[in-house]
């Protein structure tokens, strides 16, 4: 994410809020491999607390100086909050959420909430790398833009039910197992992980819920001092946001929910396929993409076939890189997965699986790396045991197939690539067998959505959004009542916000004005942006040559939608590149602007006024920067030893 958000403070710092600005989302975890994370459900929770946070004694927020390497801008502020660990005995054990804020710049009006999804995505992280573009992008300069980790995440208490090492030693495990000693890896990694939490945390985990969550938020909000809150979510988070406002209709302000996640009364069947259908689709339509552009690594007669090829290829001889990590079908399978979260992520996947191809896993690793939240130095975010603790805790669970047989022919007709290896035994247990959830906190219930409150709630579905399919936004705005209305966005990937242009003015609108759309508005995709007239009178040294660099670009988040982008090698080191590009620059009446710190080493950025005052900006990636743990995947894409300077035009 933190690439996307280097450019997005590049050009948001020199643009107006219609800029496009890309910020990615690869917290939301689908379950791809036996059926989607949903439930029918009951009314109330098993841990349903009795009191509220009228009764509890919450101190006021202590906002201070931020000393977590993630929050590096000087604007943000950092604070705890200590709440109760069972809000049925609030003078029991207690558990602290790490916060962080941009402030309001003047005029305070409150504050906006945000969660970014999984269930288990760290909302520290992302409103510490982008808080500063949401407030200026969507007008909430009078608001704190507040980030947490939900507890049982990250800073709040992560989950962690084994350690590194542990999980290391089993990811990306051949989930069809050919020998004894796969089918051990997969067991033991499934035990360590039961006999861990029970060891870790007894009988506490049904604390980890989305009530209880929410119910972290409502004390936040008294933390803060507001009689309301504001609150974007996205994903999981949009069902967060719904537990939140039927808990406390009269406190909501305003409420944008980004991509409806309902995880209420789908049938057993809708449970198994939804989003293995959505990411089938989404996976079509990106092989149609890749058909059809000649620039796709990837590009094929049928590139489905090839990637099945491939597939079949890395389970039978799986790649290992160079410290003996494995690129076999099941690291093919999540890094596919994770690019199919984002339209813009489609060169990267292309780029990884052509590589794969030639014998490097290297691509294929950083995309799965970077959704199951692995860092290069073989550390874990708490993302993936946190996501199985909340959803268990919140009684999201699959239940058990009446007509297994049946539902296996569906999965195989209509998703035969992501449903391609469940089995008849993963849809039947065995007779006595406690479901992984039940065995770890017992049973428990889905929150059912029923909102009465009189703040405006935004719901936002996109038609080919593979993760959360547009069934569930039109469920969720049903269930919210007359003061939820629907957007819906017709074009790819999952999570709109600061993506599409039309849907970001839409949820600003609602936050700002307190003003919903008129039922049934819809958002296309932001046209791409077309070559501005001067664009081939750009002085472009000798030394240069012109590269096609689409993963490159996808990796700073650079899209056809956000500018107009040629990119070129050169043999010049950092320093030589940029002097060049400068000096070009300058004959050609171009106005520098400033220079900026992309904060990747070995990279420098330069921001210029064409002589229309169209606003340019040059990115120099020095060798260097092909080192660092953010652009290394990129490395084999460039000629050794060379610079890559990008020219991109954006809009204003």
């Amino acid at each position: 994410m933190g690439l996307v958000i280097a450019v997005t403070a590049v050009i948001a710092a020199g643009c107006t809020s219609d800029s496009g600005v890309t910020v990615q989302d690869r917290t939301s975890t689908p379950s791809t491999g036996s059926g989607s994370d949903t439930t029918d459900s009951t009314q109330t929770d098993s841990t349903a607390a009795t009191t509220t946070t009228e009764v509890l004694d919450i101190d006021p927020i202590d906002w201070g100086t931020c000393d977590d390497e993630e929050a590096t801008d000087e604007v943000l502020e950092c604070a705890t909050l200590t709440v109760p660990l069972d809000y049925a005995d609030p003078g029991g054990d207690t558990i602290d959420i790490a916060l962080v804020r941009v402030p309001a710049e003047s005029d305070r009006q409150g504050a906006v909430l945000f969660n970014p999804g999984g269930p288990g995505g760290s909302g520290f992280d992302f409103i510490a790398n982008n808080g500063t573009a949401i407030q200026g992008e969507m007008g909430l300069q009078n608001f704190d833009i507040v980030g947490f980790d939900p507890r049982g995440v990250d800073r709040s208490g992560g989950i962690s039910c084994v350690d590194d090492a542990f999980q290391d030693a089993h990811l990306y495990l051949d989930d069809t197992p050919d020998t004894p000693e796969e089918q051990a890896l997969l067991d033991e990694s499934e035990q360590g992980f039961t006999d861990g939490c029970r060891a870790n945390y007894g009988d506490t985990l049904k604390f980890y819920s989305t009530e209880y969550t929410a119910r972290d938020m409502d004390a936040m909000r008294v933390g803060m001092g507001d009689e309301q809150m504001s609150y974007i979510g996205i994903s999981y988070g949009t069902y967060l946001g719904g537990v939140y406002a039927s808990l406390f209709p009269d406190r909501v302000r305003a409420m944008v929910l980004d991509s409806a996640y309902e995880p209420n009364g789908d049938t057993v069947e809708e449970q198994y396929l939804t989003q293995l259908v959505g990411f089938e689709n989404a996976f079509d339509e990106w092989a149609a993409w890749c058909e059809e552009d000649a620039a796709c690594p990837f590009a094929a007669v049928d590139v489905g076939a090839r990637w099945d090829a491939l597939r079949l290829q890395l389970d039978e001889n799986p790649l290992t890189d160079e410290d003996g990590r494995p690129g076999n079908q099941s690291t093919m399978d999540t890094a596919t997965t994770a690019a199919l979260y984002s339209e813009s992520a489609w060169p990267l996947l292309a780029d990884a699986l052509a590589r794969a191809e030639d014998g490097d896993p290297s691509g294929i690793l950083s995309l799965a790396d970077d959704y199951v939240g692995r860092s290069d130095d073989g550390t874990f975010a708490s993302l993936f045991q946190s996501h199985a603790i909340i959803q268990c805790a919140s009684g999201i669970v699959t239940q058990p197939a009446d007509d297994p047989e049946g539902l296996l022919a569906k999965i195989k007709e209509q998703a035969p690539r992501f449903g391609g290896d469940i089995t008849l035994e993963d849809l039947v247990p065995e007779e006595g067998d406690l479901d992984g959830c039940t065995e770890l906190v017992g049973e428990t219930d889905v929150v059912e959505l029923d909102y009465a409150g009189d703040g405006p709630i935004l719901v936002v579905g996109g038609t080919n959004d593979p993760a959360t399919p547009i069934r569930w936004a039109e469920e969720m705005t049903a269930e919210l009542g007359p003061n939820a209305v629907m957007l819906t966005f017709t074009g790819e990937g999952h999570g709109q916000m600061l993506r599409s242009t039309c849907v970001t003015d839409v949820e600003a609108t609602t936050l700002t004005d307190l003003e919903l759309p008129d039922e049934g508005t819809v958002c296309d995709p932001d046209p791409a942006v077309e070559e501005p007239a001067w664009w081939g009178n750009l002085p472009i040294p000798a030394e240069f040559s012109e590269a096609s660099l689409p993963a490159l670009t996808a990796m700073l988040g650079i899209s056809d939608t956000l500018g107009f982008a040629s990119s070129y090698t050169t043999p010049l080191d950092l320093d030589a590149a940029a002097a060049a590009a400068d000096s070009g620059m300058a004959a050609a009446d171009f106005q520098m602007l400033d220079e900026f710190d992309l904060e990747i080493d070995g990279s420098t950025t330069y921001r210029y006024f064409s002589p229309d005052s169209e606003l340019l900006i040059v990115i120099v990636l020095g060798p260097e920067a092909f080192d660092t743990e953010e652009l290394s995947s990129a490395k084999t894409l460039v000629p050794d030893g060379e610079s890559v300077v990008i020219y991109l035009y954006v809009p204003s």
